[in-house]
């Protein structure tokens, strides 16, 4: 079997908020065990950090220190005057580097508060990554994990990447691969991931991309180290990980299930140095593992996970074409590469179905030591290796002149690779950084009625906000709508009508309305003492849905519910909509998929109760 790991399906909205970065929800700080609790990090970034055991990304260092001034660690002869602050016997790591995720919206934000100070990202919306990319030569305070990028990846016309609706180049042939690498270089992309699937070739490929053939894989990977640039691959079978492999890639972005690897592959990877991030934690998703739903009822993350972080692992993807042997493999796979002597790195592919940014990191490091590493070496594969690896700067090590990125923690990873999770402090270029369990909750106003609108006069919403027109056109579809006031709605009154098609140049289309209640993504409503959503509505036979923008989300919830000719009221708890937080609502809409390609419906009598 062979799969291809998408992106999830609703990137289709993040270009309405590509540029929004939300306040995530926090929980209740973890009791302490001591006085540890009530010691901080000095505001002026240059202290002196004694009474530690200190892990340097190769090394662990016991009765140790560390010394940071103006963002970077230092001798600790070189400070003067410095704060000396008492570790207390915690146990000192580098920040942690995902070395494979896709990151938008509120992702670097997220990764930081669960100790990912650095993020690989392997494919994502250019305007995101070209709009972070200056902030990590910073070495002030943030609240935001460094972002590194693939940029646009090296795919086919119909080619894995091309289906999420932003438009990307593609290339056809071998001729073009070093202009194509070379526009890639100087959009700013950090390194050149490419796309492969040998079977796409094969006569009777029934899989639902095209691929490059094996002559572009070759002069792509040729083309970027010619032009000083490191080549990594996605691959998906073991037939296309050889065929990465003899093309002389740096890397392979995943391991693979289904088939153990050869002694071929494995002796073509370590004679050419390769390296391989098994994202291992997205193959237990597809194989529905479980993962996520254990992180969410056994791990110290339990009681602080924000509602759209539990949907998100909670549901694995799952797939019934996956044998039951798949995952069992995939850690097998990922164990004899390690014995022999191939670089792992951690990487989580988030946030695929079933796992989220920061978080999944630290259970792909159980996952990691679940394949032979030892928990050092799992800590490495997540520091060290990913800075000797990629071009990323002095990241991921503690040694002197390295950037003051890294995590405190209260219990010893060498005993448990799950005390990672035990975390005191999050620091980011020196500066103490806001932890999951200590960040800002967000609240919306609560409202003094239910009532949205009853469409009397107008458009008018009594719960305050604007209603507004939302299709794919924003993700370069081609789906259509209009609303207007009718006089004549489900009682004889006024109500919402909604009329628009739905197209075929976005994969995942929408049409219909929004119900706005801020301008911005921080405002909303704390609807969390209603129990449902009540209205009228008539039109179109057929399947829409009801969906729910909150300030911790880039994209919507929804939930289905079914439209005919006649006047009906639909109640929906809100209870069935899963991944949101009540207490900060900043929209809801209703809107038409490909099960109704033309439509019509009116709204009236839209309330809370």
């Amino acid at each position: 079997m062979r799969f291809s790991i998408i992106i999830i399906a609703s990137l289709a909205l993040i270009g309405l908020f590509i540029s929004i970065l939300p306040t995530p929800e926090v929980a209740p700080k973890p009791e302490a065990t001591g006085d540890e609790s009530r010691l901080t990090i000095p505001d002026n970034g240059n202290y002196h950090l004694t009474n530690v055991t200190v892990f340097d990304g190769q090394q662990w260092h016991e009765h140790a220190s560390l010394a940071v001034q103006n963002g970077r660690i230092v001798s600790p002869a070189s400070l003067s005057d410095a704060t000396i602050v008492d570790g207390q016997g915690g146990f000192v790591i580098p920040g942690l580097i995902d070395a494979h995720t896709h990151s938008w919206g509120k992702a670097l934000r997220q990764s930081l508060q669960f100790g990912v100070t650095t993020t690989l990202d392997m494919f994502s919306d250019s305007r995101f990554f070209l709009a972070k990319k200056a902030q990590r030569s910073g070495l002030t305070a943030t609240e935001e994990a460094d972002l590194f990028s693939s940029g646009i990846l090296v795919t086919s016309v119909g080619g894995h990447g091309t289906e999420y609706g932003i438009s990307i180049p593609t290339i056809g042939s071998s001729d073009q691969a070093h202009d194509f690498v070379a526009a890639r270089l100087a959009e700013g992309s950090d390194y050149i991931k490419i796309v492969y699937d040998a079977a796409a070739s094969q006569a009777g490929h029934k899989g639902r991309f095209t691929s490059i053939d094996y002559d572009t894989l070759a002069a792509v990977v040729r083309a970027a180290h010619a032009q000083e640039a490191l080549a990594v691959v996605h691959v998906m079978d073991l037939t296309s990980a050889e065929h990465a492999a003899r093309a002389g890639a740096d890397g392979l972005v995943h391991t693979f299930g289904g088939t153990p690897v050869s002694d071929e592959l494995i002796a073509l990877m370590k004679s050419q140095d390769m390296f391989v991030i098994p994202t291992l934690s997205i193959l237990a998703s597809l194989a529905g593992e479980g993962r996520g739903q254990a992180l969410i009822e056994d791990s110290v993350f339990s009681t602080h996970l924000a509602a759209d972080v539990k949907h998100t692992i909670a549901n694995d993807i799952a797939s019934d074409r996956v044998a039951e042997d798949y995952f069992a493999i995939a850690i097998e796979n990922t164990r004899r590469m390690h014995v022999a002597g191939i670089a792992v790195l951690a990487g989580t592919d988030a946030p695929n179905q079933g796992t989220a940014h920061g978080v999944s990191l630290h259970d792909e490091l159980a996952l990691l030591v679940d394949s032979g590493l030892s928990p050092t070496d799992a800590l490495t594969a997540a520091t060290y290796l990913p800075y000797a690896t990629f071009a990323i700067g002095e990241r991921g090590h503690l040694r002197h002149g390295a950037r003051a990125d890294f995590i405190v923690l209260n219990n010893d990873p060498r005993e448990d690779i799950k005390h990672t999770q035990h975390i005191r402090w999050i620091v980011k270029n020196g500066y103490q950084a806001t932890a999951y369990f200590a960040s800002q909750k967000v609240t919306g106003e609560t409202p003094s009625s239910g009532l949205v609108s009853r469409f009397t006069h107008d458009l008018t919403s009594q719960l305050g906000g604007q209603f507004v027109v939302s299709t794919d056109q924003m993700m370069q579809g081609n789906s259509t709508a209009e609303i207007t006031h009718i006089s004549q709605g489900c009682d004889n009154s006024g109500a919402l009508a909604v009329t628009g098609t739905i197209g075929k140049q976005f994969p995942y289309p929408w049409s219909g309305v929004f119900l706005m209640f801020s301008e911005s993504m921080d405002g909303g409503y704390n609807l969390s003492n209603f129990k449902r959503i009540v209205f009228d509505v008539a039109g179109t036979d057929g399947e829409f849905r009801f969906m729910v923008l909150t300030s911790q989300t880039g994209r919507p919830s929804d939930v289905s519910f079914v439209i005919t000719g006649q006047c009906r009221q639909v109640a929906i708890n809100l209870s069935d909509i899963g991944g949101v937080d009540w207490a900060s609502v900043t929209g809801i809409g209703w809107a038409a998929g490909k099960a109704t390609p033309d439509f019509n419906f009116t709204l009236d009598n839209i309330y809370f109760e």
